[in-house]
C-alpha cells in the first residue's frame, strides 16, 4: 500500500480506518474524534453538548454575586469570633453560600457563574480579612511582636480558604481523575 495524506486517501477512496459519531453517526478520522465516556463523537456533537449545560441568564451573575458576597462576610464575622472550630464551619458556610445561589438561579449552571460565586466568596471576605492584617502590621511597627496577634489573621484566611473553594466545587462539581 502506498504512503498516502489523509486527502488522498479520501480522494482515492482507500482503506482508511474511520470511525462513526455515537451520536449522529458521521464517519470521523481517528484524529478529528473526541472520546468521550459513551463512545467517540465528532467535535461538532461535543460542541453542542457543551453549549447545552451553559444555561444561565444575565441576570444570574449579579445575583450570585450579591449573595455570595453578603453570606461570605457573615461567616467571615463569625469567623472573627469562633476561632480554631471555623476549620470545621468554613466548609459548611461554603456550602450553604452554593445551596443558596443554585436556589437563587434556579439551578443554572455556568463555568463563569462558578467563577464569579468564587471571586464574590473571596471579596465577601476580604474586608475582614484586611482588619486583622492591619493590626498585626501596626503591632509589628509599635514593636510589640505577639505569635498570638497573628491568629485571627490565620482564622481569616482559612476560613476565605475553605469556603470559596468549597462553593466553587460544590456548584461545579468534583471530577476525580
Amino acid at each position: 500500500m502506498k504512503n498516502l495524506s489523509r486527502n488522498d486517501a479520501l480522494n482515492e477512496k482507500v482503506d482508511v480506518i474511520t470511525l462513526r459519531c455515537n451520536r449522529c453517526g458521521k464517519p470521523i478520522v481517528p484524529e478529528a474524534a473526541v472520546l468521550t465516556p459513551t463512545g467517540y463523537r465528532c467535535k461538532e456533537c461535543v460542541r453542542g453538548q457543551q453549549k447545552k449545560f451553559d444555561t444561565t441568564k444575565t441576570l444570574d451573575f449579579p445575583v450570585a454575586f450579591i449573595i455570595s458576597a453578603i453570606l461570605s462576610f457573615l461567616g467571615s464575622w463569625l469567623a472573627a469570633r469562633i476561632g480554631f472550630f471555623i476549620i470545621l464551619i468554613a466548609p459548611a458556610a461554603g456550602m450553604l453560600i452554593a445551596k443558596a445561589v443554585r436556589f437563587a438561579v434556579s439551578k443554572r449552571r455556568s463555568k463563569t457563574l462558578f467563577r464569579v460565586v468564587l471571586w464574590a466568596t473571596i471579596i465577601g471576605s476580604l474586608p475582614l480579612l484586611i482588619l486583622p492584617l492591619f493590626s498585626f502590621i501596626y503591632a509589628l511597627k509599635a514593636g510589640s511582636f505577639n505569635m498570638f496577634a497573628l491568629l485571627p489573621l490565620l482564622w481569616q484566611i482559612l476560613f476565605t480558604s475553605l469556603s470559596a473553594s468549597t462553593a466553587y466545587y460544590h456548584l461545579s462539581g468534583i471530577r476525580l481523575r
